[in-house]
Parts: structure tokens; sequence; C-alpha cells
């Protein structure tokens, strides 16, 4: 299979919704309070003229924000270190990468965040091309503070260079947790916001650079990270950290926005162009200096892994927002911007060679062979992509759950079995599928798992049966039986589990290790 026929690019919309039910620890969760960082502060000032300057608090990230609608602004600042005040510089606008949807109308137009490292003084200006003082515009100091964590070195995963199994598995990655994300800030902006978003599917990758300094240490990037969630959050009006992953200089990946990392997380990273991309963006600046190897292949090992999970190819085209891309662009191929640098830009042809290399030619993979037999359009679009089970693999489309294992083969949920079996989760008493649904007595409906089984009928809704308990209904004749349908789920009782059916109980001594069988009284 020729690295084009992957799957075939169906019309699909960029409509943001909720993450459906599928495993506790990828639904939404309180916020829990993080460790404080060292001498963590913010400050906004305004630049009420046609430059202010200000002795101020310590400092490592310096940016500059104005309301919507200024056109043609020009941002400059230049800091103070060890009482030497430095050259003036010019920051990148940033205004390409589009609000969130869940934002409120507060959201403000500014520039790319500047590391800066250690400062504590600025001077700014913030004119239009005319050379006229932008009202309202404000610069914006933030120190993102020192953790003990910052230090750490993250665990190093063993990756083969070429693709010797599938799909391409998921890099080592430094969380949110580990980089010190506050969780509590994404609410900063509202309810709406602390709940992720998600797209449709992973159709294409943009790549970006901050447009920041290159010259940053490895213990330093943590903090970078934690600053520039803070300026889109609270500077910019953003939801959350704009971009899905970034990679630094040194070859690591750092998880950017919340929402689980496999799956289809709406970003703020390329304007019209979030719907079904995710945006990686490279730390530092390359429009003159070239990205080191180490970062260039980790960049390619993130897209190798989303792309091959979801049946892409990095040689092909999308079309996206009514405009048709390569999968794997960059930011300026939306628009008239210089991200992400010229010799980032130089380097795109290189990361779809590489990527092509490293997931290999074809997909081969026995569920993408069971979904493209069926047909695509029965299945939809990859939300979930392939990823592993307890016990095997699974990918969740949009209209059906694929599994596979050795075991049982490979098999789909549809309609009210999947909603039911994603509520239980795969790795949970019942296993994975061993056959589709089909028809039984009466109305009914029955799938059966490795250790178990469904049943639907209208009068008692999806209900699971698994272990010694399906065991022994199985044996008596399960639907057919004199016991007739599953009317609860199985519950626990005293020494066991108990489970009702329309004309008795089936009971499972856990010391004795039986279970018994109760019929009920006819009257």
């Amino acid at each position: 299979m020729s690295k084009t026929s992957r799957l075939v690019t169906l019309a699909v919309t960029g409509l943001a919704f909720a993450a459906p039910q599928v495993l506790p620890d990828l639904q939404s969760v309180p916020p829990t309070t993080p460790p404080a960082p060292a001498e963590a502060s913010y400050q906004e000032l305004a630049i009420d003229g046609p430059t202010i300057a200000a002795e101020t608090k310590p400092f490592a990230m310096v940016g500059v924000t104005w309301p919507k609608g200024a056109q043609a602004v020009q941002a400059r600042v230049r800091v103070q270190r060890a009482g030497q005040w430095g050259e003036w510089q010019r920051l990148t606008v940033e205004d390409e990468h589009g609000p969130d949807p869940a934002s409120p109308e507060g959201v403000r137009a500014g520039t790319k965040p500047l590391w800066v490292g250690d400062a504590t003084g600025v001077q700014a200006s913030a004119v239009t091309g005319s050379g006229t003082t932008v009202a309202d515009a404000k610069v914006v100091l933030i120190q993102p503070g020192v953790l003990a964590t910052d230090a750490d070195e993250p665990g190093v995963q063993s990756v083969e260079p070429e693709a010797t199994r599938a799909p391409y598995p998921m890099p080592a990655m430094v969380s949110r947790k580990a980089w010190g994300a506050d969780e509590r800030l994404r609410s900063h902006n509202g309810k709406a916001c602390a709940r992720p978003k998600y797209t449709t599917t992973v159709q294409a990758a943009f790549v970006h650079h901050t447009a920041d300094r290159n010259d940053y240490t490895r213990t330093q990037v943590p903090a970078m990270v934690r600053a520039m969630y803070a300026y889109h959050v609270k500077s910019r009006g953003w939801c959350d950290l704009g971009y899905n992953f970034l990679v630094d200089r040194f070859g690591r990946v750092f998880e950017g926005r919340y929402g689980g990392a496999q799956l289809p997380v709406l970003g703020a990273h390329t304007g019209s162009f979030n719907a079904n991309s995710f945006g990686v963006a490279l730390i530092g600046n390359y429009e003159k200096t070239a990205p080191s190897q180490a970062m260039l292949e980790k960049t390619a090992r993130v897209i190798a892994w989303k792309f091959d999970a979801n049946y892409r190819s990095p040689q092909a085209t999308v079309v996206l927002a009514g405009s048709r891309l390569h999968t794997v662009s960059g930011h300026r191929d939306t628009k008239a911007t210089a991200c992400p640098g010229n010799q980032l830009y130089g380097k795109l042809g290189w990361l779809k060679q590489r990527v092509g290399v490293l997931i290999g030619g074809s997909v081969s993979t026995p569920i993408y062979r069971f979904a493209k037999r069926i047909g695509f359009r029965q299945t939809g679009q990859p939300f979930w992509g392939e990823h592993r089970t307890r016990t095997g693999w699974a990918t969740y489309f949009a209209t059906r759950d694929v599994f596979n294992s050795v075991a049982t083969g490979t098999h789909s949920t549809v309609g009210v079995f999947r909603a039911r079996y994603r509520q239980l989760g795969p790795d949970t008493v019942l296993g994975l599928p061993t056959t589709e649904f089909r028809n039984s007595v009466n109305g009914t409906k029955v799938q059966h798992f490795r250790n178990g089984a469904l049943y639907w009928s209208k009068s008692i809704g999806t209900r699971p049966v698994g272990g010694l308990i399906y065991a022994r209904y199985a044996g008596l004749g399960a639907e057919r039986s004199r016991l007739g349908l599953p009317v609860t789920d199985m519950y626990k009782v005293k020494g066991g589990l108990r489970q009702k059916y329309q004309h008795g109980w089936l009971t499972y001594n856990q010391h004795r290790g039986k279970v018994y069988v109760q019929y009920q009284s006819v009257r």
C-alpha cells in the first residue's frame, strides 16, 4: 500500500465539542493546587506615551498587548539587566493564531512573548505605522519563578529510528504537571475555558517557532513554558496555552494545551486552521538560526506519532478552511507571517521525509484494515487515534470504536453498545469484543466480549454480564434461559456479587468461588 493510500480525507466539520465519555482519566478533573514557584509575579504597565520607562520587580518574559482592531502596530522593548540597559528589540506580532472560541470578548491583540532571563527594568513602545501611540497598549512582565522540579530531567523513552511496529509510539513528553502548569489558570477567563474543547480529528500539523531567544538553558525551559501559558491566558485572553506541543533546542517535547495529548484538542495556533489540526512550536527564533538536529528529530517523532495513530500521510494534501494545504505545513502557509522562520521553514521537506521513514510507507494494522473493509464512511474519522489498551489496541472513530488483540481478533462497538462499553472501558471485566452485535430473541440484541456480554432490549436498556456470573448465565442458556434478561448491573453484596434478572438472581460467593442461581417464585 502506498503512502498516499492512507485514510481518505472525508468532508469533516470543524465544530468544537466536548469529549465523549471514554475513560475516567480523560475526563475533566477539578484543578489541583500546584506548588507555588518561588518569586513568581505578573505585572502590566500602561504604555501611555511614545515610550515608557520603569524600574520593576524582577521579570523573565516580556510582551506587549493592545485592543483588537488596531492596525499595523509596531512594538519594541528594551530591558535592564544588572543595572545596564540593553538594545531595543522589535517584538513579533502574534495576531494570526486566532482567539479561543470559548474566550470572552476581552481577547487582546499582541506580540509573541520574549524571554529575557533576569531583568529589573523595561522601556516599551507601541505605535502604528504612522507613529501614533496605540491606545490602551500594555507591556506585560512575567516572572514564572522557579520550581524545584525545573532542574529534573524527564525520562527518555527508547524509540526505534525506523518503523518496526505500528502505530508509531508516543515519544517521551514532559507533562503539564511536570513543567508546573497551574490548572486553576484555565478558569481565569471564565468557566467555559476550564473544560477543554475538541475538534473532529487530526488531519494536519502546523509547525511554528516561538520567535524567542535561542540561548536558553535546559533548566529555564519549564519556566519559559509557564510564562507563555500565563501570557496567553492573562494577557491575551485565551483559554490556555495556544500550542498543542512545544519542542526545545535540546530535543525535549513539552505537553501544551490541556485535554489529553492523544486526543484532537482544539488549540489556538493557526487562526482559521485550528480545527482538525495540531500545532507544534519549536522554542526559539529560527529566522536566521537553524534549529538543532535534536529538536528537528523530536518534532518529526511527534508528527509521526499523531499521523500514524490517525492514518495520515506526511506527503499528502488536505483541504482546511477552504484552502488546500500540505498535511505538514508551516504557519506562513496559511497567512502572511514570518513564522516559523526561514531556517525552520526550509526544513519542512526534511520533516515530511523523516516522518515518512518513521511510520513506514503503508498502513498495516488490523484496525485500519477492518475500517477500510467496512468503509470509512461507516466509521467516520478517527477521533482518538490507534492506541494501546491493557490487552490490545483501539481506535475511537466518529461513529464506531474498533478494537483488536491476538486473542479476540478485530471487532467494533456501535450505537448503544458503544455508549455503554465506553462507560465501562476496555480494561474492565468484559475485556475486548469477540463479535459484532447480533439480534436475539424477542427483540433483544447482544454482543459478546472475551469475559462476558452486553444485552439490550427496550425494557432493560443495556446491561453487562461478566466474569463467573456470565459463565454461569451462559451455561444456563443466557437470554434464552429461565432467568431471562439482566435488569440490573452486577452489584456488591456481603461476601460477593449479585445480579438481578427478569425472573431471578445470580449470586457469586467469593468465599466458595461459586455462583448460585435463585429463581423468582411465581404467584
